[in-house]
């Protein structure tokens, strides 16, 4: 297969440097230094100067992309292959159209685009066709490429907002994919649902991984996407068995969303809780609007077509078929690009604009002749201009500050609109399968190009508006007039049975000899339309606004001339026929109605508001004369001529023959006399006879008269030509009916068969009635007003008496959230306290173990101490031993001495052993109890070494004393060793 895609590019013209609205800047538009046409290898990429197009040769052997699989994800191995392209002067502002052609067996077959988006720097355009093709437009670099896969059955693109180069794709099989253009990968896929995915949008409230949810709406359900795993978080589930959702998306700038159901109710819900926060019902405070609007107050109005082009309405009527109405009024919405306010479209031709943060209605339109199935607001000038797409597939833009501007951007097979974000391009996506993208900024100067046209040309024309050019040419010249005489209109109606469909109008103002009183017409229009006429009109229930005002227009210029027809409930029904021929001419209608009822009607109307009895009384001696059986058939159902005759007549015969007979019996009534009617009354009882009496009832008959039947037209008018030419004088309408009598020529002369003083009366009791019903609306708007008034105290009542209890039961959980509070820190204090307690205990523990440590290093010192002393005191001891041994020794060698002495004094005194015997045995005693003390502190401490500090106080105070006694001791042991 071998496909190529055409491109076709447009240059922007230059515009005011001070303009905001620019499309592109210029350095971006600027013309390439590349020759245009050029012959690329790998795709044999081909770029026409004079067709401005691309067509790119993709054969079967050169496909690159493939269909995304699970097996076959694209890589970032091979880079694409990127081709520039040149852009061209346009001065209707479209810049670029894209649409994507393949060659299969010598043919040439459009595949449709099935999206396309812009980027959020409002620089790329990327457009996915329904085989799954996706191109890259960048406007920067005025180069375009496509991406090496496909992702077939594409429904929805939107950029991501996580990265510049990623897009969120959605496809009818309820998948969803994130894809980098710039590097032709797939990102990541899921799937979500199990129908076409139609709508993606997110809240602002995307930097924290969880709470960074998309809403997608896929058939009549949504859910919330994760946005960075695309796994499913929420399903909303609502009950389809009430209620259809019908639409639904993230508010701007916020991280709440909302639902539109088809009972016309929206819904804002909060993504976190998923509860409803408010509810709203634009659809009754509409209507609740329109009701109390005062009459003074006018809606504003939007036509795509002019007052002059009403008969072309057929065109733009709106196709119900296409939308199902059940599913309510509410068709679609789109939001500032603020988010302030939010627009909705209706099925019943309204645009209403309500403010996001109450949903409470502030503006509305009404859009007189089509209905927006999708819109976009423009940035600047700020809730001014919508771009939208009509139910007849049209792209307009229009300006919402004045009504009467309005611009059609395309006339025909549009489907979609994406504008950029940044408002400066707008893609528009065709039925024929291309994208047609627009300058905004082009199209907003033509928008105002055309307003100044406008505002000039009435600048100049400041003239009383001029009467329409009659459709038959106005007052026929005396030239015209001789070529069309009776006699041969006459032989032509005998010929052909009716008259040419194209010169038929210009035919009936001959033969009604019409004068076309243009300034007259003009003065009966200036009168305005009387009361009664006001007051009926909006009885009529004719689906053709443009056919209801001509009706209208007509009804009271003949009313004006003649005050009996303002009360004839049947005149809308007997101007419809002759206006819905003439819509554009009032001025024709008016006098080919005013002809007749001064000639054909002129018994029409002599016992307003009965029916004309002596016209009747005609129809019937005529009806008696030719066929009494069916008289005596009606007279025994009770059935008299004003139900056999008058519902032909007051509708000139429109209810029973279609548009075609219709026209050619008026053909044959305005060639014959002004009585033909009559004959033509009682050749139709005549000729439907078998059919009347075998009617089983009166309800029966009484309907015949007012349907239509199978009818030889050609059998009629013979009929009742026969019947006027076999007429008896006695019973021939011409008794009683004056000749034919035109109109003359400036003047409309005066219709005053009827009873005057009934009439006076009439409007006397009209104008009473009126403005008796004047102060019943007046006393039931102002009941209203009061209702309002007293709803909305109610409202406010309610609403702080909610917001009281709300308070209250806020107040209630702060107070139990305190108390618990309050539970807790008590709780927590006392745990605190135990904690202490604890730590105290543990501290005294703590305290206890080194004081016990201190104390055992204060013993182990005095310990150590005590050894020190006992080796001190052992020294002591050794030598006070060696002191003793030494003074045993002198003490021997004393005694020695002294045994020499008392050996040689033996004579001379008692010896020395004696003398010193006692000090030496105490001395003995207290050495061996100094050692009797020492071992037992010793054993004392070997047998108790880890007692508390209470125990070892004495004992230490014990051992010291103790120490100081032996000190003491042993001080006075060497002193008296020394002395001694």
């Amino acid at each position: 297969m071998d496909g190529f895609l055409k491109a076709e590019i447009k240059e922007e013209l230059t515009v005011a440097p001070s303009m905001a609205l620019h499309g592109l800047g210029l350095s971006q538009f600027e013309e390439s230094e590349m020759d245009f046409e050029e012959y690329m290898t790998e795709e044999e990429l081909q770029l026409g100067t004079e067709s401005s197009s691309l067509d790119l040769d993709a054969g079967d052997e050169e496909e690159k992309e493939t269909p995304l699989t699970a097996r076959s994800l694209p890589t970032r191995d091979v880079p694409p292959s990127k081709y520039s392209f040149k852009l061209k002067h346009n001065e209707s502002g479209n810049i670029l159209t894209v649409h994507h052609t393949v060659k299969n067996k010598g043919q040439q077959l459009r595949i449709q685009i099935a999206a396309s988006c812009f980027n959020e720097l409002s620089n790329k355009l990327v457009v996915i066709d329904k085989r799954g093709n996706i191109f890259v437009f960048d406007f920067v670099s005025k180069r375009y490429w496509r991406l090496r896969f496909c992702l077939a059955k594409a429904t929805v693109i939107r950029p991501s907002p996580l990265h510049r180069s990623d897009y969120l794709v959605g496809d009818k099989m309820g998948q969803i994919y994130t894809i980098d253009v710039d590097n032709c990968t797939v990102s990541s896929r899921s799937e979500v649902g199990n129908a076409a995915l139609e709508e993606i949008s997110w809240g602002n409230n995307l930097k924290n991984p969880r709470t960074s949810n998309v809403l997608i709406l896929y058939g009549h359900e949504a859910v919330l996407v994760n946005l960075r795993s695309l796994k499913v978080s929420h399903q909303l589930e609502f009950d389809d068995q009430r209620y259809i959702l019908k639409f639904a998306g993230f508010l701007p700038n916020s991280d709440q969303f909302f639902t539109c159901f088809s009972n016309d109710t929206l819904h804002v819900w909060s993504s976190h809780t998923l509860n409803t926060l408010r509810m709203a019902q634009p659809i009754k405070a509409r209507n609740r609007k329109l009701r109390l609007m005062p009459a003074v107050d006018i809606l504003p109005e939007i036509a795509l077509r002019g007052s002059d082009e009403s008969d072309l309405e057929d065109d733009l009527a709106f196709d119900c078929q296409e939308y199902d109405i059940s599913d309510g009024c509410l068709l679609s919405y789109c939001f500032t690009p603020d988010g302030n306010k939010m627009g909705l479209s209706t099925l019943d031709n309204y645009l209403l604009i309500l403010s996001t943060a109450s949903f409470d209605l502030t503006k509305m339109f009404h859009l007189k002749d089509f209905v927006l199935s999708q819109m976009a607001f423009l940035p600047q000038p700020k809730e001014r201009i919508v771009f939208g797409i009509t139910g007849k597939s049209q792209a307009i833009m229009l300006d919402l500050a004045n009504t009467d501007h309005k611009l059609i951007v395309q006339r025909s097979t549009a489907v979609s609109l994406c504008l950029s974000h940044d408002g400066k391009l707008l893609s528009i996506t065709s039925r024929c399968g291309e994208v047609n993208v627009w300058s905004t900024c082009r199209l907003f100067n033509a928008l105002q190009a055309q307003t100044r046209c406008l505002s000039q040309m009435k600048s100049v024309f400041k003239l009383p508006k001029t009467l329409p050019a009659c459709a038959v040419s106005g007052c026929i010249n005396q030239e015209l007039r001789h070529l069309l005489k009776p006699d041969r209109l006459r032989a032509m109606l005998k010929e052909y049975g009716c008259y040419p469909e194209k010169y038929r109008f210009l035919i009936w103002t001959s033969l009604l000899d019409l004068p076309c009183n243009g300034s007259q017409f003009q003065e009966l229009i200036k009168l305005g339309a009387p009361l009664m006429v006001r007051n009926q009109a909006r009885k009529l229930k004719i689906h053709n606004d443009a056919q209801r005002r001509a009706v209208i227009k007509v009804w009271s210029c003949l009313a004006q001339w003649c005050k009996v027809l303002a009360h004839a409930d049947f005149m809308p029904h007997l101007i419809y026929p002759f206006v819905k021929q003439l819509p554009k001419n009032g001025l024709v209608s008016f006098e080919v109605l005013a002809s007749l009822i001064l000639n054909h009607f002129q018994l029409w109307f002599e016992f307003h508001p009965l029916a004309p009895a002596n016209y009747l009384a005609m129809c019937e001696n005529l009806l008696q004369r030719y066929d009494e059986p069916l008289c005596k058939f009606y007279k025994s159902l009770e059935i008299l001529p004003k139900d056999f005759a008058w519902p032909l007549l007051n509708t000139a015969f429109a209810e029973v023959l279609e548009e075609q007979q219709w026209l050619a019996l008026w053909d044959n009534i305005v060639t014959e006399p002004s009585w033909f009617p009559v004959f033509l009354v009682v050749a139709y009882n005549l000729i439907e006879r078998e059919l009347i009496i075998r009617l089983p009832d009166k309800r029966s008959v009484l309907m015949f008269f007012h349907e239509q039947n199978p009818l030889d037209l050609t059998k009629l008018l013979s009929k009742a030509r026969r019947l006027m030419c076999k007429c008896e004088p006695a019973l021939h309408p011409q008794r009683f009916m004056k000749s034919f009598i035109p109109i003359p020529k400036g003047v409309y002369p005066k219709f005053l068969k009827y009873p005057s003083e009934w009439i006076e009366q009439q409007q006397e009791q009209a104008v009473s009635l009126i403005k008796h019903n004047q102060e019943i609306d007046a006393r039931i708007r102002h009941l209203e007003l009061e209702e309002v008034q007293i709803m909305e105290r109610l409202e406010n009542g309610l609403k702080q008496e909610e917001h009281a209890r709300r308070v209250k039961e806020m107040e209630q959980l702060y107070q139990d959230t305190i108390h618990r509070e309050q539970e807790r820190i008590s709780c927590q204090s006392k745990m605190l306290l135990t904690y202490q307690m604890e730590v105290r205990r543990r501290k005294s523990e703590v305290i206890t173990k080194l004081q016990e440590s201190e104390q055992r290093r204060k013993v182990l010192e005095m310990e150590k101490d005590i050894d020190r002393l006992m080796h001190t005191i052992e020294r002591e001891r050794r030598r006070h031993n060696q002191q003793m041994q030494l003074a045993e020794d002198e003490i021997r060698n004393q005694e020695m001495e002294l045994l020499a002495q008392r050996y040689y004094s033996e004579t001379e005194g008692a010896p020395l052993a004696q003398k010193y015997y006692d000090n030496i045995q105490k001395l003995c005693r207290q050495r061996d109890q100094l050692q009797e003390n020492l071992q037992q502190m010793t054993q004392d401490k070997l047998r108790k070494p880890s007692s508390s500090s209470v125990q070892f106080k004495p004992q230490l105070l014990d051992i010291e004393s103790s120490i100081l006694d032996i000190q003491r001791e042993f001080q006075e042991i060497i002193t008296t060793d020394r002395y001694c």
